[in-house]
């Protein structure tokens, strides 16, 4: 299909949907419906991206937009697919060899919580071992299954649910969902066929074992939404880009970053919130494009050095050493401020006798391969990504 008929058709579907309630529970209007129809008939025939289980594509957290409502929908899809009131998402996550899961997210919102239920997955190129796909219709209490094989390779993902709780925030715990999955066998599997996978990795239509159409959304990560907004350069939107820093936080995947090795490189300053009591120099150099930050060990110690360069042959640096203090706090001391125009170094002064009493430090609230987010000793904040 050429290119243009793809994104008539992708228009054409969401334009289908976009007023429709309880994403699809409350019915549609023949219009609605044959225009539906056409445009996912001409999606799928176009597929998209050919082998799609095995594309980086399908990882990440998809909503939910839209559903059809057959008889044999499960228990947990007409309870809560159906309110508009919550959000629905699924996350894919098929790459990682020792994690392959598909995730169903309900979320109630900020002020209650989120139900969670969790499977095991198993794709064509990444099989889970000793893995038995669902054969059997199954009982109609729980929703008929069909075993159509898949049309093509590489579009079928067989999941098996192996775990469900609440996580409601005014809990410190989460609350089981009452599901005896293991009691139940081949009730706890079943498929999701990948019909179209946009060549953008943000539309994607599937068909479940149980005669359903999904239609999703690729939902942007929050560290994605974050790398967005401050690379806009908009001040406006610092409380937005606060609010996702708070969100990293409680993500990030070093719990000891301290002293994790992926402290050390060489750190580019794509953001920063100075505190009221940060000293002048801080503060007037802070948002300078070239901000570069380097860690690295040497001879033993850990050194680290700042560079903001101000033109060609101007450069302010400041040299030191840093060693951590418990999980998350690094001590920093800086002992070469410099001027550096071309061959000549003109030292600086480090501030004024009251700040120099204070020991300097870095708390590292969000740390992994390539993006840090890190707090100063006088509350200033910083986002820096891996150059």
């Amino acid at each position: 299909m050429q290119r243009s008929s793809v994104k008539e058709a992708r228009e054409s579907l969401l334009g289908a949907i976009t007023d429709v309630k309880g994403r699809g529970k409350s019915g549609m209007s023949p219009e609605q419906l044959s225009k539906l129809e056409a445009a996912v008939e001409s999606l799928e025939a176009d597929r998209g991206v050919s082998d799609p289980t095995k594309s980086p594509l399908l990882e990440g957290r998809w909503r939910l937009l839209f559903t059809t409502r057959p008889g044999s929908a499960s228990p947990i899809q007409k309870t809560f697919v159906g309110v508009d009131a919550f959000t629905v998402y699924q996350d894919v996550l098929l790459s990682s060899a020792e994690k392959v899961r598909v995730n169903n997210i309900v979320d109630f919102g900020a002020k209650v919580g989120t139900l969670k239920v969790e499977a095991e997955a198993s794709t064509d190129s990444n099989t889970r071992p000793g893995f038995v796909p669902r054969q059997k219709p199954g009982l109609a209490v729980f929703g008929k299954s069909s075993n159509t094989p898949p049309v093509h390779p590489n579009m079928r993902v067989d999941f098996q649910f192996d775990k469900a709780a609440f996580a409601f925030s005014a809990l410190p715990f989460k609350i089981p969902y009452p599901v005896p999955f293991k009691l139940l066998g081949d009730e706890t599997k079943g498929w999701i066929d990948v019909t179209y996978l946009s060549q953008d990795g943000k539309l994607r239509l599937t068909r479940g074992n149980k005669g359903t159409l999904f239609v999703l959304l690729k939902d942007p990560s929050p560290k994605q939404q974050l790398l967005e907004l401050v690379s806009s350069s908009n001040r406006s939107k610092d409380d937005e880009i606060q609010r996702l820093m708070e969100t990293l936080q409680t993500q990030s995947p070093e719990r000891r970053p301290a002293a994790s090795a992926k402290t050390q490189g060489k750190w580019r300053l794509l953001w920063s919130k100075q505190a009221g009591n940060a000293n002048y120099l801080q503060k007037v150099l802070s948002n300078q494009t070239s901000n570069f930050q380097i860690i690295e060990e040497e001879e033993g110690q850990v050194r680290v050095e700042i560079i903001v360069q101000l033109g060609p042959l101007l450069a302010i640096k400041a040299g030191g050493t840093c060693a951590p203090e418990g999980a998350s706090r690094t001590m920093v001391s800086l002992n070469d401020i410099r001027a550096e125009l071309g061959p000549l170094r003109i030292p600086l002064p480090k501030g004024n006798s009251s700040s120099n009493s204070q020991p300097a430090y870095v708390d590292w609230l969000y740390l992994d391969d390539d993006l840090r987010i890190t707090r100063g000793s006088k509350g200033s904040m910083f986002i820096h990504t891996k150059s």
